[in-house]
């Protein structure tokens, strides 16, 4: 009698950049343009020219080798359900001089929710500035600080090229401060961001 092998692949290992991605149609969607192992969750460009991308969890690939891999999910499911990357919501803990902002997002190996980021608030409000730029995690830049208030640890933002509007911005979703070239880095992406705020950034 003839038994059919069944052979595991751990993804971890075979991730590789530039490996060509299929869905569940067979249709080539992208290539894999990054990946992080810890959280899970793997980043497809449908060309390498493309500002859009898909950010998909582990658990959607059902078939790997070095080359290129399969997902369970069609195309269009990608453009509905994986356009933006996976979301993230932070909360600070603790009190006084030891208060941690602390960042968490969906595993992409079990969806609970993994940390992504910890940062001591009080050693972020000393680095803040105003006419520092702010960019989100995907690197949307949201403009400059206007006002900054190192007591409640908010920024407003003068209106940037993508938005309208001013922004609040909580010290609590900075990830980096880079005081040599004036730049902020958020932890949040510019879909977090239209979460926390009532406007959308376009």
């Amino acid at each position: 009698m003839n038994t059919a092998a069944v052979i595991t692949v751990d993804v971890r290992e075979v991730l590789v950049p530039l490996q060509k991605v299929f869905d569940s149609g067979n249709a080539k969607v992208g290539e894999v343009t990054d990946f992080d192992l810890i959280t899970g969750w793997v980043t497809i460009t449908p060309t390498l020219l493309s500002r859009k991308h898909y950010h998909v969890p582990v658990t959607l690939i059902t078939h790997i080798d070095p080359h290129e891999l399969f997902l369970g999910a069609t195309e269009e499911d990608l453009k509905r359900d994986y356009a933006t990357p996976p979301a993230r919501t932070t909360s600070v803990v603790g009190q006084g001089p030891g208060q941690t902002a602390v960042t968490v997002q969906p595993s992409g190996y079990s969806g609970d929710a993994v940390v992504v980021q910890q940062a001591r608030v009080d050693e972020l409000r000393t680095e803040l500035r105003t006419h520092f730029r702010v960019f989100t995690s995907d690197g949307l830049d949201l403009g400059k600080v206007r006002e900054y208030d190192p007591t409640t640890g908010l920024m407003m933002l003068n209106k940037g090229p993508f938005s309208k509007h001013d922004i609040v911005v909580p010290i609590s979703v900075v990830e980096s401060v880079d005081t040599f070239l004036g730049d902020i880095t958020l932890v949040a992406s510019k879909t977090d961001m239209e979460r926390m705020t009532p406007v959308n950034l376009v």
